[in-house]
């Protein structure tokens, strides 16, 4: 079976978050399965589609030194993406990849396990990381889009915490300093590792040699159609747009609490933040007796159906606190949505725990 693979040089944050999603729509037209690889010119700020940006990211510090915020159409959490990594990106038709996450992690990240491994280092596939002794080497995720099914990750070469910590949003500066010691304890790299970074000429050719060995396929050197390259010029521009960077936070400016608060007899804003398999962000603001306004974000993965966040949120709207559960069960059910991090029990776990709240109590 013959794939394509493709190399490119390094692109800027805009075209590294759009690259995959051209040639996933050149794969659902009935293109060949693609194995794209290339890294970044300059750092940026890599945000989950279903994340509000005001809540990860250090905006002040980000505007300061110039580095772009970039919204991704894939889950996940904040990452500062820098040239000290290669990137991946595979994307395949439907029908060649598992339908559970965890089967489709396995298949298409156990390359990438034998590449890291092929230095001499003990890398292990966890959920969708690559982890080493515990550190993370690898982060992926996933995403649908027509027919077609990505796949994309990347390797750590060489780690620059201080800038990643100064990136992300903290409560405090002491905090910032605990962050960069947290992240030397669980982000581990190349470098890290053996000593030193092996050229990126090699890595690529590992790649491409341990996918066609675990896959058993064979790879043609190849390049994007212009068809592709215009879709991706567009799209990138489209990601600039400062109505894309900030959608989720400008879909709820109202919400903006970390914590609960009583506003007057009959409002109140609540916000938790539940640690499921992946981080869920949850904040409601409850009016006259019902859910008013919901809002939630994380770094977990929603597969499918597109838009699944948006249109649940909207149809929590005016529910009574009694009948969050049934809602939730019955939006569920209808739209049987694949999600990587949390599940419908968790969803309703969060939300009981919201309603529960003093503040919240008060007023129902």
């Amino acid at each position: 079976m013959s794939w394509r693979y493709v190399n490119l040089p390094p692109q800027d944050g805009y075209h590294m978050v759009t690259s995959f999603v051209s040639v996933a729509d050149y794969v659902s037209g009935g293109g060949k399965n693609t194995l794209l690889l290339f890294g970044v010119k300059e750092p940026f700020v890599n945000v989950g589609v279903h994340q509000e940006v005001w809540l990860e990211v250090d905006l002040e510090y980000t505007k300061k030194m110039g580095i772009p915020v970039v919204r991704r159409d894939l889950g996940g959490g904040t990452v500062v993406i820098t040239p000290g990594e290669q990137d991946f990106f595979l994307v395949v038709r439907q029908e060649d990849a598992p339908s559970t996450p965890s089967a489709l992690y396995q298949k298409f990240l156990t390359p990438i396990v034998n590449v890291i491994r092929s230095y001499g280092i003990e890398a292990t596939l966890k959920d969708q990381d690559i982890v080493v002794k515990g550190k993370k080497i690898s982060g992926n995720g996933a995403m649908s889009r027509g027919k077609a099914v990505v796949v994309t990750g990347n390797i750590l070469l060489n780690l620059d915490v201080e800038l990643m910590s100064k990136c992300i949003r903290v409560p405090s500066e002491k905090f910032r300093d605990k962050m960069a010691k947290d992240m030397r304890e669980w982000l581990t790299s190349i470098k890290d590792e053996i000593g030193y970074v092996p050229p990126k000429e090699e890595i690529s050719r590992k790649i491409k040699e341990e996918f066609e060995r675990e896959l058993n396929v064979k790879f043609e050197d190849s390049n994007l159609t212009p068809e592709e390259i215009e879709e991706w010029e567009k799209l990138a521009i489209e990601k600039v747009n400062e109505s894309w960077v900030y959608f989720k936070d400008n879909r709820h400016p109202d919400l903006r609490t970390e914590r609960c608060v009583k506003i007057n007899s009959s409002l109140a804003l609540c916000h938790i933040d539940y640690k499921a398999r992946k981080l869920l962000r949850v904040t409601v603001r409850v009016f006259n007796k019902v859910i008013d306004e919901v809002s939630i974000s994380g770094d977990f993965f929603v597969m499918s159906p597109p838009g699944f966040l948006e249109r649940l949120e909207d149809f929590l709207k005016g529910t009574v606190p009694s009948m969050v559960e049934t809602k939730i069960k019955e939006f569920f059910e209808k739209e049987k949505p694949v999600i990587f991090g949390f599940t419908q029990e968790d969803l309703v776990k969060v939300f009981n725990e919201l309603m529960n709240k003093p503040e919240i109590q008060e007023i129902i």
